[in-house]
């Protein structure tokens, strides 16, 4: 003859419905925390997209600008060389002649020390006019200097922090003229 067991009581049955219910809610409780820390993982990685995002619609903006100034029929490219005191150094300056708008690309400038800067200067009718100055780029090769009228040549001389009202001649590092 075959064991049977007694029917449930009330007390058995209402622990096993107890018991159940509280592995099911340990199971939902474990779930919504994973769904909770996958959400914040998607969260911070949106996030991180958006960065990049942007990183890259704003670096896109600039290539476009600089293109643009490349490409100008009124862009003027002036190479300048290195000079005797400099012979590896070159840049070439981007001159807008009827915007007046000035941009330095740097191409091979020794990096300086942290108390000198290099100014970029514009001779206009033999005399010199600062157009501002600059460090070593470390990423930005194209630089917007200060704007000119009028320049028969331009050349990069190195002066102390924050520029000089007159170019130290014998620092020239790079010299070009207009129209060579």
């Amino acid at each position: 003859m075959a064991y049977t067991p007694p029917p449930p009581t009330g007390r058995n049955s209402l622990r096993n419905i107890t018991a159940v219910l509280l592995l099911l809610l340990i199971v939902l409780l474990v779930l919504v925390y994973r769904l909770y820390s996958q959400n914040n993982e998607l969260k911070q990685s949106n996030t991180d997209l958006t960065q990049k995002f942007n990183s890259s619609d704003s670096l896109l903006n600039q290539v476009a600008s600089e293109e643009k100034i490349i490409s100008d029929t009124g862009t003027v490219v002036v190479n300048l060389a290195g000079t005797k005191a400099a012979p590896h150094s070159s840049a070439s300056v981007l001159w807008d002649s009827t915007a007046s708008a000035v941009y330095l690309v740097v191409k091979n400038m020794p990096e300086l020390p942290s108390d000198a800067q290099y100014q970029l200067w514009a001779l206009i009718d033999g005399k010199p006019a600062d157009l501002g100055v600059f460090d070593t780029p470390k990423d930005k090769i194209f630089l917007k200097m200060k704007d000119t009228k009028k320049a028969d040549a331009f050349a990069i001389t190195i002066e102390k922090k924050g520029g000089s009202i007159s170019p130290t001649l014998e620092k020239m590092q790079a010299l070009g003229k207009k129209g060579m």
